[in-house]
């Protein structure tokens, strides 16, 4: 083949853009992620995709964390699965999976034919189980059949399988008309009036002058849930990058007064690594001075490595836009981060602030991250600001900016 091609783990893996615009007109392509922790496994499968004209491999990995990062990142078509790769196995990934690509479906590809495997995966949402070991052409018969929405089984898996498969039958119907109905009431928060950009104010602590503002939305149609709620669930149902595309563009709109109004203030735009990859998103930004935006990079746990964020916020850069980076000092975020990607601005977690004027650990921690960031030149912003405890802590700490309901609360901009 002469595709180019990109390292991923011990694979070649194809480069998916060039196999795709090498494909004849017409003809559909489907795109495959493989997870297999055999490198000789997910090369085989490699090769065996390469000399197919309509299925391209996007991804191979190794591990059940970096299959779903990169279902997230590439919405394949198809995702092979390995029953007992490490990460949590096939049932991890395929879990994962449902909730970062829904479209997706999913073949578990394994060497067990216990019962309790085949069931399981059954039950996680795989459209079918086969065994390795089989000839390379029942497995791609089996990818393309998972590709258009029907089962695929080996041989001698069947015939303990049906009356498990025709539960699954019935309670796969009862949640697709479930998961219709929620797509459709989610559908109509990107309906005109569905939704609305607020602004919540980041604030100079020695000065109490208004730096930015973090854009937010309010939902008027779903006073029942947070916000926080509804975007999780529209990613449940795929309408999550859409939604956070819309929500930008409101924010992008209603910021356009404010730019005649202070020379300096600047917008920060929330972006999952779903919407990070929509080229759609920058052009939405870019109806405002680069200067002006920052992009505030959420859902970190998603990405795969920091060689991936990096990459990422390489991109935001090339644009000339700066980049915040928020729950610093909880989980996945930490002082390795900001090594790796070099942000402008880090967000403090408000499980650092909420206590600092009461807890002196948290209160020496966030000084060391204050003199840390310093030294490298980013500007730190504490969270959840709500008691003037905390701020005069801060502020006496020598955290440049902070946010919280005791600084101002989000709501819209006016003319």
């Amino acid at each position: 083949m002469s595709f180019l091609t990109r390292r991923h783990g011990s694979a070649q893996v194809p480069a998916p853009g060039n196999a795709l615009a090498a494909a004849p007109a017409g003809l559909r392509i489907y795109t495959v992620l493989i997870a297999d922790d055999a490198s000789s496994t997910r090369q085989g499968l490699v090769e065996l995709l390469e000399d197919t004209s309509d299925m391209v491999c996007v991804a191979a990995v190794g591990d059940a964390n970096a299959a779903i990062a990169e279902a997230a990142r590439f919405q394949p078509d198809v995702a092979v699965l390995d029953v007992l790769m490490p990460g949590g196995g096939g049932l991890r990934a395929a879990l994962g999976i449902r909730e970062v690509s829904p479209r997706t479906r999913m073949l578990a590809y394994s060497a067990a034919s216990d019962r309790s495997s085949v069931v399981q995966m059954l039950r996680s949402g795989t459209r079918g189980y086969l065994l390795k070991g089989a000839p390379a052409q029942d497995l791609l018969d089996g990818l393309r059949r998972c590709a258009e929405g029907a089962t695929a089984l080996s041989e001698g898996l069947s015939d303990h399988l049906i009356a498990e498969m025709g539960e699954l039958g019935r309670a796969e119907r009862a949640c697709n008309d479930a998961a219709r109905a929620r797509y459709e009431r989610l559908s109509q928060l990107l309906q005109p009036g569905g939704s609305s950009a607020t602004y919540q104010p980041v604030v100079h602590l020695r000065t109490g002058c208004v730096a930015g503002y973090e854009a937010l939305t309010d939902f008027t149609q779903e006073p029942a849930f947070t916000t926080e709620d509804i975007f999780r669930e529209a990613h449940q149902v795929g309408l999550g990058v859409e939604l956070e595309l819309h929500t930008a563009r409101l924010a992008v709109a209603g910021f356009q007064a404010e730019l005649e109004r202070s020379p300096t203030t600047y917008l920060a735009v929330n972006a999952s690594p779903g919407l990070l990859y929509r080229p759609a998103l920058l052009e939405a930004l870019s109806e405002l001075p680069p200067d002006r935006v920052i992009v505030e990079i959420t859902e970190q746990r998603q990405f795969d490595s920091y060689d991936q964020l990096r990459e990422t916020v390489c991109l935001v850069h090339e644009r000339g836009l700066r980049v915040a980076v928020d729950d610093m000092g909880s989980g996945f975020a930490g002082l390795q981060r900001l090594v790796d990607v070099r942000p402008e601005i880090v967000k403090l977690d408000r499980a650092l602030t909420s206590e600092i004027d009461t807890d002196p650990p948290r209160r020496a921690l966030v000084t060391a991250m204050r003199q840390f960031a310093d030294d490298m030149g980013i500007t730190v912003v504490a969270e959840g600001i709500e008691r003037e405890e905390q701020l005069v802590v801060l502020r006496d700490i020598g955290i440049d900016c902070g946010q919280g309901y005791l600084l101002g609360r989000p709501a819209p901009l006016f003319d």
